[in-house]
């Protein structure tokens, strides 16, 4: 298999490269003989031949008809700029989709085993991609979620009800037919957004601990820079060293006073808003409340607790580098909620290699029609694999970030404003 006469493509939003290769480069286009995504790649690697797709990461090329469950006609044409989209189909493999994410390939390829001394009966199984891999970290139950607080700060969540969004992504479940994940990332301003705070404040006492002053100043401010009572004006901050894709606003730094019983945003002066102290739990909230902004339409109100209690998760899982910060973890459970709570996987910084090698045990030690959930539910220890790290749902608290996520959708629109107008109004 040459290298060369293969397109290897992240799942993010491939389609328009397709779209550019064809228009721009049709020469290479032409000489490309099949198109695979990097989790599919690999898999061909070791198995010799070209892998098919798994049924979850392949929705993230933006060219899969989820809710039919087979390639879109129509952005297939589109992609190929053509209305023949034949070799497109051809260069996908456009049977080459799996929807059993525990299936046996076969086994390694003899070069493997001559080069490099692996046992020949090793087993290669669909490969799947990193946020999919991601969720299978631990055995989540439907409206449980996920947030990773890495380079990019991503919410993910399993659920039984295909709710497509344009603020998210959708896919399939990499294991489990009939569920389906979502995602809604932050995808360049996570951490690099919150270090670019941590890093205006005073130095830590300790230079061991970067996060030390952070942590501190932003625990000892108040939910949204309130006095204690509720119907005064919020301190709501965009924070975006780098220009952000959703929402799609410029790089930048906004500092904004909402009034939630008029509905209105004023620039905040710095007289009404200390930097930089202000910003250590603004730009916590403020990423935060982007996740809750756009998964409110796909949560609910949880089942089978005592109270009737607003939609949220039922339990909100911290992964990533991030989730090593008790001060965000505090705030994660005031903002998201979580009837159960906040927790913290006890390997968060790896939940994807986690995952993947979950995903590879499910495949060779199933047994027949045996779920994902089943064979790794069975083996979880609860008490060794997970910690509570912080209260979830806060009543008063959690009803008070609801306001202040029709705050957050009203400033997101000012950067995109021409002039230096100070005031928002709906």
């Amino acid at each position: 298999m040459a290298i060369a006469d293969r397109a290897v493509l992240d799942s993010d939003s491939p389609d328009p490269r397709f779209f550019a290769s064809t228009t721009k480069y049709p020469d290479k286009y032409e000489r490309t003989s099949r198109i695979s995504l990097v989790s599919s790649f690999l898999a061909s690697i070791f198995l010799g031949r070209v892998a098919p797709f798994d049924i979850s990461d392949v929705c993230g090329m933006n060219l899969y008809d989820i809710r039919a469950g087979t390639w879109s006609e129509e952005l297939l044409s589109l992609t190929a700029n053509s209305s023949d989209i034949t070799e497109l189909k051809h260069k996908l493999g456009a049977a080459d989709i799996l929807d059993d994410g525990g299936a046996f390939l076969g086994n390694i390829s003899p070069d493997f085993v001559e080069r490099y001394g692996f046992n020949p009966s090793c087993a290669i199984t669909l490969s799947t991609g990193d946020n999919p891999s991601t969720i299978l970290a631990l055995p989540l139950r439907p409206m449980d979620a996920i947030v990773s607080l890495g380079t990019s700060t991503t919410f993910l969540m399993s659920t039984p009800y295909y709710k497509p969004n344009p603020a998210v992504h959708f896919m399939n479940h990499p294991t489990t037919p009939g569920l389906y994940m979502f995602m809604r990332l932050c995808y360049k301003n996570g951490v690099l957004a919150r270090e670019h705070v941590r890093d205006s404040l005073s130095p830590p006492p300790d230079s061991s601990k970067p996060w030390q002053t952070f942590d501190r100043v932003s625990s000892s401010t108040p939910p949204l820079g309130q006095s204690s009572d509720p119907s005064s004006r919020m301190k709501i901050g965009l924070f975006f060293p780098r220009p952000e894709i959703v929402p799609n606003v410029r790089a930048g730094t906004w500092r904004f006073l909402y009034d939630p019983i008029a509905s209105t945003a004023t620039a905040a002066n710095e007289s009404a808003w200390k930097q930089p102290e202000d910003d250590a739990r603004a730009i916590v909230e403020s990423q935060l409340l982007s996740l809750r902004l756009r998964s409110r339409d796909l949560v609910e109100s949880p089942t089978g607790v005592n109270v009737n209690l607003p939609p949220q998760p039922r339990r909100v899982y911290l992964v990533g580098g991030g989730s090593r910060n008790t001060a965000i973890a505090k705030i994660a459970g005031e903002v998201l909620g979580g009837v159960e709570g906040i927790f913290r996987l006890d390997v968060g910084e790896n939940a994807c290699a986690l995952g993947a090698a979950y995903k590879a045990v499910w495949s060779v030690e199933r047994k027949s029609g045996q779920s994902f959930e089943e064979l790794i539910g069975a083996r979880w220890d609860e008490d060794r694999f997970v910690e509570k790290i912080a209260a979830g749902y806060q009543e008063g608290i959690f009803e008070r970030y609801g306001t202040a996520i029709e705050g957050l959708d009203l400033v997101e629109n000012y950067p995109a404003k021409c002039g230096v107008e100070a005031s928002i109004n709906d």
